[in-house]
């Protein structure tokens, strides 16, 4: 097992926290080399991007957080144009599906946590990616409504997001899709499923590193005849199936697995973390606040 002490271990060798509160320098070299991440191009691009944003009719009247922009700009690397283009598809969505970005409930998002629906795995793979699992089987929709799920969804994305480490690595996405298709099968709409791309793929920014699909069942299959034709050649090629969920361990140390996936992780219940992402100060900057104005 990696040493789990960032002070101590050997960065990009070993395995960090998730909740790591500061990136290490070898972390810093390879947002540089690979996002042109460099104090002045944050400056830049936070000066540029702002100035967009209060110019533009979708945009000028709502605010966001520095490190929010810079989620968009890192995703991007400082390509303020297209970095822009994608803070509106999530200022679109947000408009479009308001529900999702308000209404938030701990103790109904934390169902989640305690039935390991969604899951943010409490360690991060060597390469620093922070690492999600989703476990279909247990999502019980007639306890758990299908709007709350997506609401879930989305606060664990951008919360996770707020952290400069997952900026920079990104995301490896583990799907166990065991699944009761009698539950399941009626959500594997169109609709459903392009939401579901559209609003990771298109309007967050994350990184996709991987996407490992285990479990294949007959609402997967359902479900990918559908989302094929709308996923992107890159995210295909980023997309592996597994005959096995023992073969995970070809792509993740056993250290940061769960035991019925052949790791060592016996508990990861994440609930400390989830009650902090939802304080009300966070839930109420989540995609962006209105403009307060002075009046005269």
């Amino acid at each position: 097992m990696g040493i789990r002490d960032p002070a101590t271990a050997k960065i990009g060798e070993e395995i960090l926290p998730f909740e790591i509160e500061t990136v290490p320098e070898y972390f810093r070299k390879k947002a540089e080399v690979e996002l042109l991440d460099t104090p002045d191009r944050r400056a830049q691009g936070l000066q540029e991007i702002k100035e967009l944003v209060k110019n533009d009719e979708h945009t000028k009247n709502i605010e966001f957080d520095d490190e929010f922009l810079l989620q968009y700009l890192r995703v991007r690397k400082y390509n303020v144009a297209r970095a822009f283009t994608q803070l509106k598809a999530l200022v679109a969505l947000k408009k479009k599906h308001p529900l999702i970005f308000t209404n938030f409930s701990y103790d109904k998002t934390v169902k989640t946590v305690f039935d390991k629906i969604i899951s943010l795995l409490p360690w991060r793979c060597q390469d620093g990616c922070a690492i999600f699992l989703f476990e279909l089987d247990n999502w019980i929709p007639d306890e758990f409504p299908v709007e709350e799920f997506k609401r879930a969804y989305l606060l664990y994305l951008l919360e996770s997001l707020r952290n400069p480490m997952t900026q920079i690595n990104g995301f490896k996405v583990i799907y166990d899709l065991k699944s009761n298709p009698l539950r399941h099968l009626k959500f594997c709409t169109p609709e459903n499923l392009y939401l579901l791309y559209h609003g990771t793929q298109e309007c967050i920014a994350a990184r996709y590193k991987e996407v490992h699909l285990v479990n294949l069942s007959i609402t997967f299959k359902a479900g990918w005849f559908i989302a094929k034709h709308f996923l992107t050649d890159k995210l295909k090629q980023r997309t592996i199936f597994h005959k096995t969920p023992e073969t995970l361990l070809n792509y993740f140390p056993k250290a940061v697995l769960p035991k019925q996936y052949g790791g060592d992780l016996e508990s990861y219940d994440m609930s400390s973390w989830l009650k902090k992402a939802m304080v009300p100060e966070k839930l109420a900057a989540l995609g962006g606040r209105p403009r307060q104005t002075n009046e005269s």
